[in-house]
């Protein structure tokens, strides 16, 4: 999880970076623009004025310059105007990398507050309001923090007060009351920076997580695609059937169903593997585990196809327990397989909530665990117990997780076994077992629904009904081994 922290605050830092680099240059184009432009008009007014003098008087345009002290500031501010010139086309030419833009704003403040130095220095009318106003202009434009909105400042701040002591003669109490009043004006820009700057992450935090959630969204709604397409198909037709329904707590969970089908050998009788697994915890981790547990109940029965019910709790509870459980995960499991030739069920349960065998003549028997969840014991002291029932015509065997019984209403009553019971024989009424074959799974889900009054479900609810229709038997066996009903499995 740190990594994974680590990885998106990186991310960020890279995204956020993107964004400043950009809104920095267009800004610096802009500062450039606007107070570059305000100087350029200000040069061009001097050098109308100096003309219109030296128009007037009939003395040369040198004349005028030398009599009103105007060629030094005129240099300078031509100096001033070269540096603009040539910061632009860098700007624009991309010719600065984002460290060298992020300088060259700073430049371009302290260049203002140099220029207002060395004038007044030399005994020119310059005021220091004139930089406090550049340096609160760039503090409006350029996506600075408050470390590099200050670097500017407190250069030209320095450099203000030596050249007060040492080449104007000011006292050090002059100076000193000087710097104050300049910095106190400068607070206000201070604090235009730090309030834009937690506005800008606050900004760019908000649509770097919305970005991220729509990613993960497009993410889980695929894997969501690929982890119920190791799901089974459902069968409705032939001697023996299936259905189920699955309403993971969130997009994808931790519940799930195997199926595997075959003829038995050596008498061709149909046989039907059922495996329902319920993982600890819920959403991707528990999603995961299932991804890892279907890989191996799928090589065992490539391995080997008559893999019993108790066998298959012995592979998957060692697995767990060398895997899985030193990460604290763990599994309620219950493995069946129908024989028909038999009308049997062999099955075992580890630590599965009881499932329930309905007679065509309505009647209703729990289906207890026989061993403790996977996981939980190394191999040489796990029993499945693998037990037998009997499974006729018009039979129904129904499976769920616990998602189903810990189903809670507003005022957090939980359904419980009794209340599945009850929805189970609400039914009755309706006729033979037979006439509701097939939709147990359908409607012990929907009444589930009705008890949570409406809320979301507080875990995944998986309900699994295997049943043989009344009169199915008589099925053709052309029709009973149809190539569409061969493999239940889909991949």
């Amino acid at each position: 999880m740190a990594g994974t922290g680590s990885f998106e605050t990186t991310e960020f830092r890279r995204t956020f970076g993107v964004e400043t680099n950009n809104l920095l240059r267009s800004r610096v184009i802009l500062f450039i623009g606007v107070w570059g432009g305000i100087g350029l008009v200000s040069i061009v007014i001097i050098l109308a004025s100096i003309i219109a003098a030296a128009y007037d008087s009939g003395q040369g345009v040198l004349v005028i310059l030398e009599e009103s002290n105007a060629g030094l500031p005129l240099i300078a501010s031509l100096i001033w105007m070269v540096a603009y010139a040539v910061s632009l086309y860098a700007v624009i030419q991309r010719l600065l990398s984002p460290k060298q833009m992020l300088q060259l704003s700073m430049l371009l403040i302290a260049l203002d507050g140099i220029s207002v130095v060395v004038m007044r220095a030399m005994g020119f009318p310059m005021i220091m309001p004139v930089f406090l106003f550049s340096h609160l202009l760039g503090c409006l434009l350029f996506p600075w923090t408050i470390r590099q909105a200050l670097i500017p400042l407190l250069s030209v701040m320095a450099l203000s007060t030596a050249s007060r002591l040492l080449l104007e003669g000011w006292s050090i109490g002059g100076t000193g009351f000087n710097l104050f009043i300049n910095l106190t004006m400068a607070v206000p820009a201070i604090g235009v920076v730090g309030f834009k700057h937690s506005q800008r992450i606050q900004k760019s935090t908000n649509r770097f997580l919305n970005q991220r959630y729509g990613m993960l969204r497009q993410e889980l709604a695929f894997a969501r695609q690929v982890h119920e397409s190791l799901f089974p198909a459902p069968h409705a037709t032939g001697k023996l059937r299936f259905s189920y329904k699955y309403e993971p707590m969130r997009q994808i969970g931790g519940d799930y169903l195997y199926a595997h089908r075959r003829h038995c050998d050596q008498t061709g009788a149909e046989q039907l593997s059922i495996v329902v697994i319920d993982v600890t915890g819920h959403g991707i981790p528990a999603a995961l585990t299932v991804n890892r547990l279907h890989g191996e109940i799928d090589l065992q029965f490539a391995e080997r196809p008559d893999t019993g019910p108790g066998q298959m709790l012995a592979v998957l509870n060692r697995y767990i327990h060398l895997t899985l459980a030193k990460h604290s995960i763990y599994a309620t499991a219950l493995c069946l397989r129908v024989d028909m030739e038999k009308g049997i069920i062999d099955y075992a349960s580890a630590g599965h909530p009881p499932a329930f065998l309905r007679g065509v003549d309505g009647s209703l028997q729990d289906v207890a665990p026989t061993a403790i969840v996977l996981g939980a014991m190394d191999e040489d002291d796990f029993d499945p117990k693998e037990q037998q029932i009997h499974f006729a015509a018009g039979d129904s065997f129904i499976v769920y997780t616990d998602g189903a019984i810990e189903a809670r209403n507003n005022a957090g009553a939980m359904l419980r076994m009794d209340g599945l019971r009850q929805i189970i024989s609400s039914y009755a009424a309706e006729g033979s077992g037979a006439s509701v074959q097939g939709l147990w799974s359908e409607r012990i889900l929907s009444q589930v629904a009705v008890h949570r009054d409406g809320l979301p479900p507080d875990d995944d609810t998986l309900i699994i009904e295997v049943f043989r229709p009344v009169g199915a038997d008589e099925l053709s066996d052309t029709q009973a081994s149809d190539p569409e009903m061969e493999s239940i499995k889909t991949t």
